[in-house]
């Protein structure tokens, strides 16, 4: 397995303020990083993923994109997995995002897509397709793509779980505008599917049931979580904890879990904790998971 990053931009990420998207309450208008502290962490980041057991590459920062002129571009490249979708076996399919100001994004990433030997999927034109990765998370072993249906829409899961030709697609409803802000799997050594970490509070009765039912088939447990280690509530923004990169024996997160049967679950499966910082880049509303992705 590949792990993907974007690197860092040349001019200061966000150096002019960050914008506002009316469904992430992390990000308030004008924000800006500490960029001294932006780049260690980055750099942390980047030092944790190269210890792991899986190769890591560094996806250059679009010159396009790479602006200090907030006029120009209200793009969020940095974040690695909105991008697109793999399926981990030379299959991707490319974001088709609603927020206009990040359309371009999906044209770089595309040509740098097709330059890796990979199978492009883009989603057709015919129909009002919605999809960004931090909405699916995939499960290799069972060929399950769980996704989000709040940023993408119904047919642009469908579709995406079609062209990677998954066997079961889990759609979830929630209350939160990524489904890595409220959930995540955790995958065993044996690249099995062992645990999922889930907010119910945050979560429609009828899609959590959908999970109950899946672990009952599976013979795996869901861990709930409080709003605080996902994104929170209205009044609070949580930690987001959940936002993980799981990959076989590991889960990298960027904030401790509070809740202490997680940790206690984590370590029967014999799960490798990973926790690395990510402060700054929480002021998008992204973490671990936002920042990566895999080939």
């Amino acid at each position: 397995m590949k792990i993907l990053i974007s690197n860092l931009p040349k001019n200061p990420w966000w150096g002019e303020g960050t914008p506002e998207y009316d469904d992430n309450p992390a990000m308030n208008l004008g924000i800006k990083p500490n960029q001294k502290i932006v780049e260690q962490e980055w750099i942390n980041l980047k030092n944790s993923l190269l210890s792991l057991p899986c190769s890591l590459e560094i996806v250059p920062f679009p010159k396009l994109l790479d602006s200090n002129n907030p006029s120009n571009w209200k793009h969020d490249y940095i974040f690695m997995r909105d991008l697109f979708i793999s399926n981990q076996n030379g299959d991707v399919v490319v974001a088709r995002f609603k927020e206009k100001e990040r359309q371009a994004e999906e044209e770089i990433i595309e040509e740098w897509l097709r330059r890796q030997n990979l199978n492009v999927h883009v989603l057709p034109f015919n129909k009002n397709y919605s999809m960004e990765g931090g909405e699916f998370y995939f499960c290799k072993k069972e060929n399950i793509l769980f996704a989000g249906v709040a940023r993408n829409n119904s047919i642009g899961n469908e579709k995406t779980a079609e062209l990677l030709n998954v066997s079961e697609l889990i759609q979830l409803e929630t209350n939160a505008f990524h489904l890595d802000t409220i959930f995540t799997p955790v995958i065993n050594n044996e690249n099995k599917l062992c645990l999922i970490i889930c907010c119910k509070d945050l979560m429609n009765k009828n899609s959590f049931d959908k999970l109950k039912k899946l672990s009952n088939i599976l013979g795996i447990e869901i861990l709930n979580i409080s709003p605080k280690d996902a994104i929170g509530t209205p009044n609070k923004l949580g930690s987001f904890a959940v936002n993980c990169l799981p990959l076989p024996g590991y889960l990298i997160n960027a904030a401790q879990f509070t809740s202490k049967n997680v940790m206690a679950a984590l370590k029967s499966h014999k799960i490798n904790y990973v926790k690395v910082p990510l402060t700054q880049f929480h002021l998008s509303g992204g973490s671990a998971h936002c920042l990566t992705n895999e080939l």
